[in-house]
């Protein structure tokens, strides 16, 4: 230190040093900083590195008066992803802090980070910026905490409370843009908690007016204004997207002939279709999950919706309808669907061994696909023998028979539908004059024409009528599996263009089979009398 300080034993050092600036060099984004020499005198005697030794004189409080600010800035929902609203916020702080003489020594700010929580007893979302601030403040590195308001801050009571005791052992103001709170007074703190509970109380308000004017909006069949677009639509979220409506409809109709979501996604993802979050979250592959969220909203079929129940027709383009969203929820919602066994494979879990058990795909001892008796449900008391042979001659073979019955002139004969089907315009109808007598009573409990046992009553029976309406739309739109591929002009190229569930959705409606063994031998050729073929159509064959 130039010998303004000096060594151990060695007589007091000068007074002008002692008063002497140490200037420190600029550590990455820190500027060039001024101590004092005399503040560091005691701990670089104890031989501390210089760094450490500038932390800890940091920590102290200047003895010059100096009110070291730390701004804060959050924004909530940064829609334009720019950063504008936390800048604004900064801007106006930074002149805030300069007019009462403060000295800002940290930045900090949560963009696009909201703090609302249904549960205040649980914890929220990671707020860097925050987490920082508040380490900063238990290591009493800053006199002061400048934010625009408190709820950029904090939210709930219980936060607050929390907050109390770590500022008042630090020393630490808060301050907004209009005003201080000292959370080290009893009358600081009383300011502090009515604040918070008055911002809370108008939160709930605010909270409960647009839970009512949601749902006044859903039942007047207008689009939800808040989340990003629904997958299928524009943004305007009325009008079908040209690219993702027809994949929705598309979807349905896989489903509804024998597809599964693993298909669909596999489907979407080789269309380079994004799910809509993608902007927002960065999300931009497909999962199960999410298709299905997709495929079981009502909205697709132009059905309004409110707290997870149907309270309307909605004012946007359905992208299929009514009655093949209903087939497509009846299919995922069913309880006792699982992923067929042999899910990989053409015929396993639909073909059997003679034994009656089904057969499972898998390899073989030298690496070829075989199709064998399945081990685990295996009948261990049959006599003959169990089956295990090749997959691809069996493949090809039950191919050949599904295209040639497919291309014969009688073909449509397999999908003719029933002359007494249900009439889906007068069903569709029903259900919409039910929702609209629901709603009228509604109202007229609320006048007091009617009594509350009437109403629940009448609801009852509604509701009743219109599972019954629902499950016979979902019969109406259960498209045969076997409609495509009739009304093909080539079905093996078409049959070539499905994905394996359809393919095994397509044998398993066309007939049973029964695998034998080929016999023992190496290189024995296909014989088409050891694969039982029985047509589920009497006049199929």
């Amino acid at each position: 230190m130039g010998g303004g300080v000096a060594a151990p034993g060695g007589g007091a050092p000068d007074q002008e040093a002692r008063c002497r600036l140490l200037e420190v060099p600029s550590f990455g984004h820190f500027a060039a900083m001024m101590v004092t020499a005399e503040r560091l005198l005691s701990v670089i005697l104890t031989h501390m590195r210089i760094r450490d030794a500038i932390q800890l004189a940091e920590a102290r409080r200047p003895p010059d008066g100096v009110i070291r600010c730390l701004i804060y800035v959050r924004i909530s929902m940064d829609k334009a992803h720019d950063g504008h609203g936390v800048a604004n916020q900064l801007a106006k702080l930074e002149k805030k802090a300069n007019e009462r003489g403060w000295t800002v020594v940290y930045r900090l700010s949560d963009n696009d980070i909201g703090v609302t929580r249904k549960d205040p007893t649980k914890p929220g979302k990671y707020r860097p910026g925050y987490e920082e601030a508040m380490r900063l403040v238990d290591a009493r590195a800053v006199d002061a905490v400048l934010c625009f308001k408190w709820d950029r801050f904090i939210r709930e009571p219980l936060d607050l409370e929390y907050l109390i005791p770590r500022f008042d052992k630090a020393g630490v103001r808060f301050a907004e843009v209009d005003g201080n709170i000292d959370l080290g007074t009893d009358s600081g703190r009383l300011h502090a908690r009515i604040l918070i509970a008055v911002a809370k109380a108008e939160q709930e308000r605010k909270a409960e007016r647009q839970k009512l004017a949601n749902e006044q909006a859903a039942i007047n069949g207008k689009r939800f204004l808040g989340g990003p677009r629904p997958f299928g639509y524009r943004e305007d979220h009325v009008t079908a997207h040209p690219v993702e409506g027809p994949a929705v409809a598309e979807a349905c109709a896989a489903l509804l002939g024998g597809g599964t979501v693993s298909g669909i996604m596999r489907e979407w993802t080789k269309l380079e279709l994004t799910p809509p979050q993608r902007d927002r979250r960065g999300t931009t592959r497909w999962n199960r999950a999410s298709i299905r969220s997709i495929l079981l909203n009502p909205r697709i079929a132009g059905l309004s919706v409110y707290g997870g129940e149907i309270v309307g027709q909605g004012n946007w383009e359905p992208l299929v309808p009514e009655e093949t969203w209903r087939a497509v929820q009846g299919i995922l919602e069913d309880p006792a669907r699982k992923p067929p066994r042999g899910v990989r494979t053409l015929l396993g879990g639909l073909a059997c061994c003679p034994c009656g058990n089904v057969v499972a795909g898998g390899p073989s001892h030298t690496g070829h696909r075989v199709y064998r008796c399945s081990m685990p449900t295996r009948d261990r008391s049959w006599p003959g023998e169990h089956v295990a042979r090749q997959a691809g001659p069996v493949e090809d073979f039950i191919t050949r028979l599904v295209v040639g019955r497919l291309s014969r002139a009688d073909a449509a004969d397999l999908v003719a539908a029933p002359e007494n089907g249900p009439d889906v315009a007068a069903l569709r109808e029903e259900a919409a004059a039910i929702r609209r007598n629901l709603e009228e009573m509604a109202a007229d409990r609320a006048l007091g024409l009617i009594t509350r046992p009437q109403l629940l009553a009448a609801t009852g029976r509604a509701n009743i009528r219109l599972d019954e309406i629902g499950t016979g739309l979902d019969h109406a739109a259960r498209e045969n599996v076997l409609a495509p591929l009739v009304a093909a002009e080539n079905a093996a190229e078409l049959w070539e263009s499905l994905d394996l569930s359809r393919k095994r959705a397509v044998i398993k409606t066309l007939m049973a089979i029964t695998l034998h063994s080929p016999g023992r031998g190496a290189r024995r050729p296909f014989d088409p009398a050891t694969v039982t073929v029985t047509w589920r159509q009497p006049d199929a064959a």
